[in-house]
This record gives structure tokens, C-alpha cells and sequence, in this order.
């Protein structure tokens, strides 16, 4: 299952995140803004954000998953919480931004409620690997070593999500 490995420290993480619920917070100043967690990898991330922006912000919760079958790949949405986002700048909070594809497909999907604007912020952010033209708007955290994450929310398997800071599993 491998071995985790400390790469950024829980210090380093909280750090950043504090100055970008500073900026964010700047950026929305006086408007509705929404955070959309996709579940289960960014609700830590979420929860910190969320105390991190000054002002008035909410939050919802969605299930995105991937899988690849025969005919192609199959994307399920799921809502954990009523989103609502007419009107509303919305924020989606991903864990690692690599491929794209599934935040692609959760842009397309909420665009559809009417939004005023609609945005992406990553934990870790892996453009290397992207297939999509998708940029975050907001990243906590570039350059973070190759190889499986975990920590800070990010599990594998279901385990290690609860280590702090972000660690890279060695022998996986």
C-alpha cells in the first residue's frame, strides 16, 4: 500500500491557504460567492478555505466519479447538498488538478444554473498531465513531487487521508 513520505509540511499548507482566502476574499468582496467541495479529496481544503475568506460565503458539496469502461469513459454527478448557484459566483475546490476531464465536465454541468462566473481552485496543481484546456484560477500549493499523493484529505484506497500535510506514497 506503500509508505508515506512528508513532502509539504501542515504549516506550509495553512499558510498558503490562509493568503489565498485572503485574495479570494479581495477578489469576491461584495458579492455571493460559493465554494463547491468535490468530494471526498477537497473537503479538507474546503473547510479551511471556507474560514479563510472574510465575508459572507457558503458552500456545497458534490460527488464526482470517473470510470473508465469498454465503450469509453463514464462520468456520475451526485449532489451531496442543494446547489444553487443562479446569480452566484461559484468557486469549485478540487483536490489535484491533473487531467481536467472531471472538472471539465462539473464546469459544463453548474454553467448550466447561471451562474455569474465559475471558476476552479486546486490543492495540488499537475498541468503536466492535463488533456483539457483548464487552468485553475486559484492553487494552493505548484510543484509538489511527482508520485501518489496523500494527506490533508487526499486519500488512496481509503487510507491516509487523515495525515497532515501532503506525503507522497513511496512504493506504490
Amino acid at each position: 500500500m506503500g509508505t508515506p513520505r512528508q513532502v509539504i509540511a501542515p504549516e506550509v499548507i495553512a499558510a498558503r491557504v490562509a493568503e489565498l482566502g485572503k485574495r479570494i476574499g479581495a477578489d469576491y468582496a461584495g458579492r455571493e460567492l460559493v465554494l463547491v467541495g468535490m468530494l471526498k479529496g477537497a473537503a479538507v481544503l474546503l473547510a479551511d478555505l471556507l474560514r479563510a475568506i472574510p465575508g459572507n460565503v457558503r458552500f456545497e458539496l458534490v460527488n464526482v466519479t470517473h470510470q473508465v469502461e469498454p465503450r469509453g469513459a463514464i462520468i456520475e454527478l451526485t449532489y451531496a447538498t442543494h446547489v444553487h448557484l443562479e446569480g452566484a459566483h461559484a468557486l469549485i475546490l478540487k483536490d489535484i488538478c491533473h487531467s481536467g476531464v472531471t472538472e471539465n465536465y462539473l464546469l459544463t454541468h453548474l454553467a448550466q444554473q447561471g451562474p455569474a462566473s465559475i471558476e476552479v481552485a486546486a490543492l495540488v496543481n499537475r498541468p503536466l498531465l492535463r488533456r483539457v484546456a483548464l487552468e485553475p484560477k486559484y492553487v494552493v500549493l505548484e510543484g509538489v513531487p511527482e508520485g501518489r499523493l496523500a494527506g490533508y484529505g487526499i486519500e488512496l484506497e481509503g487510507r491516509w487521508g487523515n495525515l497532515p500535510g501532503i506525503n507522497v506514497l513511496e512504493g506504490v
